[in-house]
């Protein structure tokens, strides 16, 4: 039998996509490919039970499992995970199920700083008017262009295959007036040393014509990009969208196991480099053609989603002793590794301090300007993999704290990304015994995101329902109760919320939040300590990413997440990753500081670091078991 006699189409509601799929696939294999995102905190293994969806038609091969009861399962429900194609068959995915992209849509919030002292950018252009060889003059095409180019001082340049193979019918179709493009290759070893240039390509001579570079952030949930016109230093508006990724987990360590298996690395890339390129055909509806005029990328990433963008195996990133296969990348092709992009375009990638302090830091400690500061900074990007630096312009300490998903809506039974349907904002009345949701898109709730699960938890901490164990108080509210998980606490009931379940926040979702905020405050404590400061020396707080959009410092101080400092301390910058990247864009100076930040950053590995955890178990409380910390 032929793979095509054994295959079949499986359609997915509401979005009306139809995929074709083999006997056998799971279904979240055959959703990915149709580029349907299904939560999936754990890679797939399933053990989180997050990417349930409803068989409207047709035959699958599944079994309840550890997620689904008898009547869930007789009712249609299958983990998109285990349910393994077997026919043609229909499948609606249910709203708190779905990954929703809406949330990129806009760019964010955050005001950036992306002036630059000297704008110098890694590609120039010049100008290029040759005589036409004639019998008396017969030199070569590559000679003639050379001394062209030496003659406004260029010299011992390299020269690309591609444009070679293209310059003898552009020099003659141009009548020997091109438009030379020229990338200077920052050294590794010495950023101070004099770049060396390579000739990327000729083409028609119009020095005022725009050329592109493009500046990306490769998150582990979400890829943004950033346009920018190199000869003006123009930076035009960043857009994003999900990465295809998250489908196979939702942390950096599922990713890894994920990619050790099978062509699981394969899928992974194949995944990030969709996830791009749609982004990049966005960008051509706006700017049609760029692609011809685009010659740079500079891509931040931490350092798992650095070797999965280029299809290298991260596995001995979470193996003893942690050793990265890459920190610091030479200059890469994206055409070779599937980016619809020209031949002529180079893309630099930011270098990795450590497994889990990636190029993603280095570019947001160049983008908040701490590393030329007098003030001590606490740089803080809140994540799964929360990243923490401390220091100023003399000396640099960084570490990654293993917060977990809870900050992003993993992990938790009602949890969810900040996206419509999402809960953000809780107030709760203790003499009325009622609460209030505050709900992204204003619609009905459907569950609760990062921040949101920080602003209810500090709210009924402070109203007595929870108590500094993480736990429910016993007769504190109407609201607390049994449920299937143990005591939780009902936010909205299935007739009030959109996704026909109830929307709760259980004890195990506490401790959760308990953990990750707890590996995130010891990391900082961990970090002073070690230089023999404490936390009152810090002169200023840099909260980084876009989970900080939507933080209400209050609370999370009051929960034991930031530091007991004056609210005018704290401050929000946004996508650093994705300004960092734009700046060294912008400049060979940025660059050669982004390789310079890197070198003077210290890092920490916490969990061999004495007394780290120590100061973990004492976090486990809320807001933590040292009440002078938090002395109001």
């Amino acid at each position: 039998m032929s793979v095509e006699d054994n295959s079949f189409e499986i359609t997915f509601l509401p979005d009306n996509v139809k995929v074709k799929a083999i006997a056998g696939e799971s279904i979240m294999e055959v959703a990915n490919r149709g580029h349907i995102h299904v939560n999936a905190s754990c890679g797939g293994e399933g053990v989180c039970g997050r990417c349930q969806i409803e068989l409207r038609d047709g035959e699958v091969s599944a079994s309840p499992g550890l997620y689904l009861t008898e009547q869930d399962f007789a009712q249609g429900l299958r983990l998109a995970c285990r349910a393994k194609a077997a026919g043609p068959a229909t499948f609606y995915i249910p709203i708190e199920s779905r990954a929703d992209a809406s949330s990129f849509k806009k760019a964010a919030k955050a005001e950036e700083n992306l002036e630059v002292e000297q704008r110098d950018p890694m590609v120039l252009q010049y100008l290029l008017e040759m005589t036409p060889p004639d019998a008396a003059d017969n030199v070569a095409d590559l000679d003639r262009v050379t001394q062209a180019l030496a003659a406004q001082g260029l010299t011992d340049l390299d020269v690309e295959l591609a444009a070679m193979k293209l310059m003898p019918q552009t020099l003659r179709d141009e009548d020997f007036k091109v438009r030379a493009s020229v990338f200077f290759e920052p050294p590794i070893a010495d950023p101070n040393q004099t770049p060396y240039g390579r000739l990327l390509s000729l083409s028609k001579a119009k020095l005022d014509e725009t050329y592109y570079g493009l500046s990306v952030d490769v998150g582990t949930t979400s890829v943004w990009v950033r346009l920018v016109d190199l000869a003006t230093g123009e930076a035009m508006p960043p857009i994003g969208d999900l990465n295809g990724q998250i489908s196979f987990g939702e942390d950096v360590i599922s990713r890894i196991v994920y990619a050790s298996k099978g062509d699981g690395l394969k899928k992974l890339q194949s995944q990030v480099i969709a996830t791009v390129n749609g982004l990049l055909a966005r960008l051509e509806e706006t700017n049609p053609g760029f692609r011809e005029n685009l010659y740079l990328i500079t891509a931040a990433g931490n350092t798992t989603m650095s070797h999965l963008l280029v299809g290298v195996e991260p596995k001995n990133i979470r193996l003893s002793p942690y050793v990265p296969p890459v920190a610091t990348w030479p200059s890469i092709r994206p055409s070779f590794l599937g980016l619809d992009v020209s031949s002529h375009t180079v893309m630099k990638i930011f270098p990795s301090v450590s497994s889990y302090v990636g190029g993603d830091i280095v570019s947001g400690v160049l983008a908040s300007g701490m590393y030329k500061s007098e003030e001590l900074t606490l740089f803080i990007d809140v994540g799964t993999n929360g990243e923490i630096v401390i220091g100023n312009q003399d000396w640099m300490t960084c570490a990654a704290c293993s917060a977990g998903p809870a900050f992003e809506g993993g992990g938790v039974k009602c949890g969810m990304r900040a996206a419509p349907g999402a809960i953000e904002i809780f107030n709760y009345e203790p003499e009325a015994k009622k609460h209030h949701l505050g709900v992204i898109g204003r619609g009905k709730p459907i569950g609760i995101c990062g921040s949101g699960l920080i602003n209810i938890v500090a709210e009924l901490y402070r109203c007595g329902v929870v108590n500094k164990q993480g736990r429910f108080v016993e007769n504190s509210s109407p609201f607390v109760r049994e449920g299937e998980d143990g005591i939780e606490y009902l936010l909205s009931p299935a007739s009030e919320s959109a996704g026909d379940r109830d929307v709760v926040l259980t004890e195990i979702d506490l401790e959760n939040l308990i953990r990750a905020k707890g590996a995130m405050f010891s990391g900082y404590q961990t970090l002073v300590e070690a230089v023999g400061l404490t936390m009152g020396d810090l002169e200023r707080v840099i909260i980084a990413g876009g989970f900080g959009s939507s933080l209400n410092l209050e609370n999370a101080i009051e929960i034991g997440l930031l530091p007991n400092l004056p609210l005018e301390k704290f401050y929000y910058i946004g996508n650093s990753s994705l300004t960092g990247a734009t700046l060294a864009m912008m400049s060979r100076s940025m660059w050669a500081l982004a390789q310079d930040i890197r070198g003077r950053m210290t890092n920490f590995e916490l969990s061999e670091t004495p007394g780290y955890m120590d100061k973990y178990m004492a976090s486990q409380f809320i807001p933590h078991t040292d009440a002078s910390l938090f002395a109001k």
